[in-house]
């Protein structure tokens, strides 16, 4: 979605708001395997003493996959953003995003900065146990039968363990 910022650009206090749903089909990152569509994106443009600011509420069902246990679970992600915007030129903000013009793409900044503030480890909960480093199996529902392996340094202590 292309804003057009010219009425704002030479108007201190001048805003622009939007309201849209953002195209998140390319923001697939790290544990995000998918972003359920639509998503919401709504803010402004604001001009203060010739700095323009992009701000954004943007929300979000997204489809992960649980860092230990791999299994696909859905996160509803509620995000601030926010971004200064600049003609270019040297001395300008490196982070910035360029005007196009009088313009801006919001949904360029929107999935950039979405995708940014997102956390790079999702967890499908905060007891999640993952998988067996040995066999592979779910240790959510059930223990691992896996015989656990003993340090060899260690091995010769184990036949004191043994009964039989």
């Amino acid at each position: 979605m292309m804003l057009d910022l010219r009425e704002i650009i030479g108007v201190p206090g001048g805003k622009v708001s939007f309201d849209f749903e953002p195209d998140m089909s390319e923001a697939a990152s790290g544990s995000i395997s998918r972003i359920n569509e639509p998503a919401r994106a709504a803010g402004n443009v604001i001009n203060t003493a010739g700095m323009l600011t992009f701000s954004a509420n943007v929300d979000a069902v997204c489809i992960c996959i649980c860092a230990r246990c791999l299994k696909e679970f859905e996160h509803p992600v509620h995000r601030r953003i926010s971004a200064n915007l600049t003609e270019g030129g040297e001395g300008e903000d490196p982070d910035g995003y360029f005007l196009q013009g009088d313009k801006i793409d919001a949904n360029e900044i929107v999935v950039t900065e979405f995708i940014l503030d997102m956390e790079d480890t999702l967890l499908c909960n905060e007891d999640c146990v993952g998988l067996c480093q040995s066999c592979g199996s779910d240790l959510n529902i059930e223990p691992c039968k896996c015989k656990k392996e003993v340090d060899p340094r260690l091995a010769v202590l184990s036949q004191l363990l043994d009964t039989e």
